[in-house]
């Protein structure tokens, strides 16, 4: 006879076996070299930059810019509008690097 869990109890027990801790964090890596990439491909100046870091049992990318302009790593992945009305697009560079679609499915929105 098994063992009765919740849903929740299972994602618990899951998520913290050190194989998957490592494998979320190994993908965090892959997908931040990636993003390294893109970024030092549109970047002629200014001080945006990408890190990892790491919870309990999750690992985060992230874009960072701590020297430029309040909310610029924003800008540079979803777009903005200047002030004198120029849209500028959006690089999607950690969206991109990890693979996921650029809008959300109707559905999320």
């Amino acid at each position: 006879m098994g063992i009765a869990m919740s849903d929740e109890q299972l994602n618990k027990l899951v998520a913290n076996l050190p194989g998957v801790v490592k494998a979320v964090a190994d993908q965090a890596k892959s997908v931040a070299e990636i993003a390294r990439a893109k970024l030092a491909a549109h970047r002629h100046d200014g001080h945006a930059e990408v890190t990892v870091t790491h919870g309990d049992v999750d690992s985060f990318v992230n874009l960072i810019d701590r020297k430029g302009k309040q909310n610029a790593a924003a800008a540079i992945e979803f777009g903005h509008v200047s002030k004198n009305g120029k849209h500028t697009p959006g690089l999607y560079i950690i969206t991109g690097a990890a693979g996921l679609p650029r809008r959300l499915p109707k559905k999320a929105r």
